[in-house]
């Protein structure tokens, strides 16, 4: 026993001086171990933060996509490019821009395009082979227009579109476009021998985009902000019809005019927008003369001043406000849908009649315009029929119509008096097969009648004499010289023909159909038929000349057209 127990007490003993030897080195490293923990702590503060950072640009990353989801599915329910100012036109092609161009700006010449048109008519307007005047111009039965036929070729619609854009950052954006075709005619122009026709801007404008405040600035020339859209509120969006004709159709409201434009979108689904744009007047009727009667003078309306780089052919309004418009459109997922309002400053200047020799005492005297409209295009077979619908209402708006009835006539007391107006125009584009757009719009134009006073003042009046609107006028078979000098309107000397037109109406059928599309552009035949008709108010029957019942001239119209796009 005594020998075991000296065992186990030297075993005890040796074990418990390796426990204060082992335990020793460990009492020594406390402090570099808490200072290795600490580091390891601090690693592990920065890689979760590392982490944070990685979340949350993630989740950016998704925010972005999903907006970029957003726009993308709004413009997958636009139809597949038909319209557009080309025919089945393609998404534009960004290059690289000359050496010269400031680093980052990209060119685009998608939409330009050279042009071989021709035109028959049935009633003689006078008028280029790719285009026709205003639909309300129609020439009456009185003038040898009327029964001559038409057939005219031209180049002139060939178009020239430069595109320019570039990225301030990742979020703001800047765009410069222009466009312009040859549809000027100076007095130079001429149909004989060199035919020469004068460049003329139909688009010049800047725009600013920023996608972090969803905010839009457009300046310059452009459509107006209330001709329909095809998706969101921004220029090259316009829903233009696919017409050959470069006045394209009775009922479809437009204008290209100078503007300052605010946008405001909601993830690409709804936007809002207001458009300060230039004003123009359309005047019709009859101005009584001054007198006893009408004890006015009244000065409407001036030549345009062709020194100050204005057409002097034609007449400028006295404008003292710029036309206002808002609109409201939507993109909810399926079609594309709108509402506006227009608001327009109408003046005159107007002085008290005494007598000839009186000076007179002017002023300036406002009439309030306004309109609201709507309109919607909904791809109702998608990618192969879509259907579109548009009307516009209220006082004052002739001059937003393709037809270009008047605006306003004269009041009682010398001011300009707006005129009811009212648009409407309903159209489908087909998609049979690839390659192929087939269209078809029906639209109406019409203002109500405004008058005063017992003769034939204002417009529309049922007083107003129209015994020579029906006669026809042969005096032109006896100018000399031979050359005839026929207008729309010519009545026969003693005759009347006031012919204020009440209401406008047209059909128009055609197509465009791909004949070559490749890496070197694209070539395209189109073929159109317009039926056009305008009526007139009757005014009163008088036993001279001829009744003046069915005031309604018509006209038939066929274009044709090869277009070459060079660029996508």
């Amino acid at each position: 026993m005594g020998v075991k127990r000296r065992v186990a007490v030297l075993l005890a003993g040796t074990t418990l001086g390796a426990s204060f030897l082992t335990a020793a080195p460990v009492f020594a490293d406390d402090a570099q171990t808490q200072q290795l923990q600490n580091e390891i702590n601090a690693l592990q503060q920065q890689l979760q933060a590392l982490q944070d950072q990685i979340a949350q640009t993630r989740q950016q990353a998704r925010a972005a996509q999903q907006s970029a989801q957003t726009a993308q599915q709004a413009l997958q329910n636009v139809p597949s490019g038909v319209f557009n100012a080309a025919p089945s036109g393609s998404t534009p092609l960004l290059t690289k821009g000359p050496s010269w161009l400031p680093t980052g700006i990209q060119i685009s010449f998608a939409g330009s395009f050279i042009e071989a048109a021709t035109v028959w008519r049935q009633r003689n307007e006078v008028s280029s082979g790719a285009s026709d005047p205003a639909f309300s111009s129609l020439p009456f039965p009185n003038t040898p227009l009327y029964y001559g036929n038409e057939w005219r070729a031209s180049a002139q619609q060939s178009r020239i579109a430069i595109k320019m854009t570039g990225d301030i950052d990742p979020t703001q954006h800047l765009k410069a476009y222009y466009e312009s075709d040859f549809l000027g005619a100076g007095v130079t122009a001429n149909s004989r021998e060199s035919n020469s026709y004068n460049l003329r801007i139909r688009q010049a404008f800047l725009e600013y985009d920023n996608d972090n405040y969803h905010f839009h600035v457009v300046a310059g020339q452009a459509w107006s902000l209330l001709t329909q859209n095809r998706v969101g509120m921004l220029p090259q969006y316009e829903n233009i019809p696919l017409t050959i004709d470069a006045q394209y159709v009775v009922g479809f409201n437009w204008a290209r005019q100078e503007q300052l434009r605010f946008v405001e979108d909601w993830n690409k689904v709804a936007w809002f927008g207001v458009s300060v744009e230039a004003p123009q007047a359309a005047i019709g009727g009859t101005l009584p003369a001054a007198g006893a009667a009408y004890p006015y003078v009244v000065n409407a309306a001036n030549n345009c001043n062709n020194s100050g780089l204005l057409d002097s052919a034609t007449y400028c309004s006295n404008d003292v406000a710029p036309d206002v418009i808002e609109k409201v459109a939507l993109d909810p997922g399926w079609g594309h849908y709108e509402v506006f309002g227009l608001q327009r400053a109408l003046a005159d200047q107007v002085s008290p009649y005494v007598s000839a020799t009186t000076p007179a005492s002017w002023s300036t005297k406002t009439a309030f315009g306004w309109d609201v409209g709507g309109s919607a295009l909904l791809p109702a077979v998608p990618k192969y029929l879509d259907l579109q619908g548009s009307v516009m209402y209220g006082d004052g708006g002739g001059r937003y119509g393709s037809s270009q009835l008047a605006d306003v006539t004269y009041g009682p007391n010398g001011s300009l008096q707006p005129l009811p107006y009212l648009g409407v125009l309903l159209g489908a584009v087909a998609h049979p097969w690839d390659g192929i757009d087939v269209y078809a719009y029906a639209g109406q134009e019409q203002v109500d009648a405004k008058y005063f006073g017992a003769g034939s003042d204002g417009y529309g009046n049922p007083l107003a004499v129209n015994n020579g609107c029906l006669e026809e006028n042969a005096a032109y078979a006896n100018n000399p010289g031979g050359i005839g000098t026929a207008s729309f309107n010519s009545p026969i000397s003693g005759l009347t023909c006031t012919a204020n037109v009440k209401r406008t109406q047209e059909l128009t059928i055609g197509f465009w159909q791909n004949i070559y599309k490749g890496p070197v552009g694209r070539f395209v035949f189109g073929m159109q038929y317009e039926y056009v008709r305008l009526e007139a108010f009757p005014g009163v029957p008088t036993g001279a000349g001829t009744p003046n019942a069915g005031l309604n001239p018509n006209n038939n119209i066929f274009f044709t057209s090869i277009r070459y796009y060079p660029f996508p």
